[in-house]
């Protein structure tokens, strides 16, 4: 029920040469068999009722002069505008009256503030009016942000149910309680369940989002208040409703589940890194075996690129790796496998022969590494402005040459900010980082990339 295919970007290395990277493409895809076993989804929400959740996120019609005071921030008081709660409760009671719902697909509503609360158990979508309730009653709450106590709460109920399984989380501020987010985020990937994260805002820690999408291979969204006019690839928060529904439909099409992939190396040959690099983009936890690789999509490949780092042989053909694969198929209650997949490379002494090289490999892998350079521009900027604007504009080429126009903007305007104000905000770096997970592109073959040699020397890396 699963097809494959692997693409290393060489077939030929140099003999006798220690430490030669090898980039392997892995491409997974639901066959036709599997593609019409739409899951039954269990989804629970984790939403954030803290008190700055009533902060105005849309253009008010109105202003009245008048202000108030909710857990010890002042708001001032609009008519016509809509608050981030607004906006949650607007896209929650639109998926309630969606069709991508069916109507024994379950949902769960937890929401945190200094408590977590469980709203609303799993209950089938066709008591839409006891889900409807729970929907209401988010507004009456206030307080803090103890969303690893949420998280756990959600984990809790989602752990009793079967189906594909999926947390939504919703914060618009810093955690309270990281060390239990941790935990949650831990516990949530041992049980193969991904976590949508979407951070409203900028207060907000982008990297601890990440890191929890990261680890269960799940999908950030930033929300940026139409009030601050923001372009992609941030979203409107009146866009938010629109997020949360692509989040279902994604959901219900991702007809393979539990993806793992065990990789057994030859002597001194080191997998040194996994990466999903499309639809989205997220690091997979090379500690955990199998290494878990998330859901697979029906009507598309999803891809990753394993990074191998290779030792020096004589002139031969080996093999250097060997692949399993398995996975299950919810929809037809069916656990597969996949049989064991060879990866062959020849050494050779002839440096035509290695110098040939998958473009289409190379372009993921590039891909793979824009993320990387904006995190380390985001660092440099604290302190050497000028290595951090070189470091953006390698990042920017990469993006120009995959035809990335999205991130080819957000970095302009990041090169723009630093080299006027000498620092890149939070709100830019949320959205670089942000953008570099979810702004990926299908590649096709290409040339003119730079090496990652060429990059390392740029850059210092």
């Amino acid at each position: 029920m699963l097809d494959f295919k692997l693409h290393p970007h060489r077939e030929y290395l140099m003999a006798h040469q220690p430490g030669q990277k090898l980039f392997l493409a892995l491409k997974v895809r639901p066959d036709q068999k599997a593609a019409l076993a739409r899951p039954q989804l269990a989804i629970a929400f984790v939403v954030d009722t803290s008190g700055s959740m009533r902060e105005v996120v849309t253009e008010p019609k109105e202003r009245t002069g008048q202000s108030v005071r909710v857990d010890g921030k002042e708001y001032e008081v609009v008519r016509g505008a809509k608050s981030k709660m607004d906006l949650v409760v607007e896209a929650l009671r639109g998926l309630l009256n969606s069709p991508a719902l069916r109507p024994t697909d379950r949902l769960a509503l937890v929401k945190f503030d200094d408590h977590a609360r469980v709203l609303q158990p799993f209950t089938e979508a066709a008591h839409k009016a006891r889900l409807l309730g729970a929907v209401n009653q988010l507004p009456q709450f206030s307080g803090g942000t103890h969303m690893g106590a949420g998280m756990l709460l959600g984990l809790e109920q989602l752990k009793g149910v079967g189906g594909s399984r999926r947390m939504i989380l919703l914060t618009d501020g810093q955690a309270f309680d990281e060390p239990l987010v941790e935990q949650a985020a831990q516990e949530l990937a041992e049980a193969h369940i991904p976590v949508t994260a979407i951070g409203v805002g900028d207060d907000w820690n982008e990297d601890l989002l990440t890191a929890i999408t990261d680890r269960t291979q799940g999908k950030p969204f930033h929300i940026v208040p139409d009030t601050e006019h923001p372009l992609p690839p941030s979203l409107r928060a009146t866009e938010l409703p629109q997020a949360i529904l692509g989040e279902l439909e994604s959901a219900a099409s991702e007809v393979i589940t539990h993806l793992g992939l065990s990789v057994r190396t030859v002597k001194d040959v080191v997998l040194e890194r996994i990466t999903r690099v499309y639809p989205t983009q997220a690091e997979v936890d090379l500690r955990a075996k199998p290494h878990p690789l998330g859901n697979a999509a029906q009507g598309d490949w999803t891809v990753f690129v394993l990074e191998f780092t290779l030792p020096a042989r004589p002139p031969a053909r080996i093999r250097i790796a060997q692949l399993g694969l398995t996975y299950e198929v919810p929809g037809q209650a069916y656990r597969g496998e996949v049989p064991p997949l060879d990866l062959v490379v020849e050494f050779t002494t002839d440096e035509a022969l290695a110098a040939r090289v998958d473009p289409e490999v190379m372009q993921w892998v590039q891909q793979r590494n824009i993320e990387g350079l904006i995190k380390q521009a985001t660092v440099e900027a604290r302190t050497d402005p000028s290595k951090a604007a070189k470091t953006l504009e390698l990042a920017r080429n990469l993006t120009v040459k995959l035809g990335n126009s999205a991130m080819t903007q957000a970095l302009d305007r990041a090169m723009g900010e630093l080299k006027s104000s000498k620092t890149i905000s939070l709100n830019t770096a949320k959205t670089l980082k942000i953008g570099a997970k979810t702004q990926v592109l299908k590649q096709g073959p290409g040339e003119g990339l730079p090496s990652d040699e060429e990059i390392r020397r740029i850059t210092g890396a």
